[in-house]
């Protein structure tokens, strides 16, 4: 099991290089996570092929078929400003935050009017009805003796936060990936009764954590409580609750079933050819896990399994010369969420649709600017541009190696896109479904 937690260590000082989901992150630069897979917010899934909901990034959205986006406008964050690695955003800054002291944004999960993401150690939220909407921390707090303590959501901490998803019945559930654990966070946005629980893996209070001395690593199946995860890098959501979760070096997609006891099983392997797979991003749609991946050898993929019987199915698979580079350039991966009908990835600066027959339409992004190293001259990330000519960082853009972006969608049509550069940002483009 050492050798394991050394080649964790290693991929995370390589992440930079591969995009991948690994390390450990104290702070709202993190150190590995290779993008999103955002699958959240309430939908409804009545089974394959009927889909029904809001469009909001898991197992939701009208089948309509397709989408064009217009213009994008900057929603959170101040990408000119050069903060400090570490700094955080304070309790009820505005959503914008200050000069120097954005909130961290990973992550989104949409939950009526909220949306809430993950930071290090902790969870935020905002309330989007508000009339100013500020940013509020739900749950966890930052510090140097990294711990999982379940409870009042006021004194409930994390080790490494990687994931989140919102569940149909307004609950959160929280990835930790140092932790090892699964967790949920109940009436989130009433600070009263906000409760953090243990859901599955490791399911008692723990001290100390490490990345090079993770608790609880193993693969076991059965209840929850007893379960075991080797350091998790992605979840998916279905509209019944049941959790995807990617379990990095178990090589495996394993199935958290919505039950009394939470049980654990698998679901479907992460590797083939001999390469293991890094999943950068899962999404749920029409009856079917979707992961948006790329494995060691230069190769990115997407491939659905089907949740009833776990059958694969490829949408597309090659090199970076799917979208338009030369296959021998380097890949930048970050997220895939659903329309219902579509998939819809970031690559390399650009975001695009992709049919279920692995077409591959480019919606937003400045493909003449992809390759920039700082946004362009004259171009300013505060004011609204149109979609097809945003300038979305490439993966050298990264302030921290392995910071990627991540992709989500809310309930009327608005992708958004979350970019780690000298400080975090969130881009909300406005989409036609």
């Amino acid at each position: 099991m050492k050798s394991r937690i050394w080649i964790f260590a290693v991929l995370t000082a390589l992440a930079g290089c591969s995009g991948g989901t690994t390390g450990n992150d104290a702070g709202p630069t993190p150190n590995g996570d290779g993008g999103p897979g955002t699958d959240s917010g309430p939908g409804t899934d009545t089974g394959p092929g009927t889909d029904t909901g809001p469009s909001t990034g898991h197992d939701t959205g009208p089948a309509t078929g397709g989408f064009h986006c217009t213009t994008g406008t900057l929603f959170s964050g101040h990408p000119n400003f050069d903060a400090d690695p570490g700094v955080h955003a304070t309790e009820g800054d505005p959503l914008l935050g200050i000069e120097g002291h954005p909130l961290g944004w990973r992550e989104l999960a949409f939950s009526g009017t909220h949306v809430a993401t993950i930071v290090g150690e902790e969870v935020w939220s905002t309330d989007l009805s508000a009339a100013s909407p500020v940013v509020h921390r739900v749950a966890g707090l930052d510090s140097a003796s990294q711990s999982l303590v379940a409870g009042p959501c006021a004194t409930a901490r994390f080790a490494n936060l990687q994931d989140i998803e919102a569940s149909s019945d307004g609950n959160l559930f929280v990835m930790d990936q140092t932790g090892n654990a699964i967790l949920r966070i109940t009436h989130p946005f009433d600070a009263a009764t906000c409760t953090v629980e243990f859901w599955a893996g490791t399911s008692a209070n723990t001290t100390d954590i490490t990345p090079d001395s993770p608790p609880n690593v193993g693969h076991t199946n059965g209840p929850g409580a007893s379960a075991q995860f080797s350091l998790p890098g992605r979840m998916a959501i279905d509209s019944s609750g049941n959790l995807y979760v990617w379990d990095q070096f178990n090589s495996e997609i394993r199935r958290v079933a919505n039950d009394a006891s939470h049980t654990v099983s698998d679901f479907a392997p992460a590797t083939a050819g001999g390469q293991d797979w890094i999943i950068d991003g899962m999404t749920v749609m029409g009856g079917s896990v979707y992961g948006y991946a790329h494995d060691t050898a230069g190769d990115v993929f997407l491939d659905g399994w089907t949740i009833s019987s776990g059958t694969l199915s490829e949408v597309f698979r090659g090199r970076a010369d799917l979208f338009g580079w030369d296959s021998s350039d380097s890949l930048a991966m970050g997220g895939v969420v659903n329309d219902g009908t579509d998939l819809v990835v970031y690559f390399k600066g650009g975001i695009y649709t992709v049919t279920l027959a692995g077409a591959i339409t480019q919606i937003a992004g400045d493909a003449d600017a992809a390759a920039t190293i700082e946004f362009g001259s004259g171009y300013d990330e505060t004011m609204s541009h149109s979609a097809s000519t945003l300038q979305l960082p490439t993966q050298s853009q990264f302030s921290t190696a392995g910071a990627n972006s991540w992709l989500d969608f809310d309930g009327a049509g608005h992708l958004y896109f979350v970019g780690q550069v000298a400080d975090p940002y969130v881009e909300r483009i406005d989409c036609t479904l």
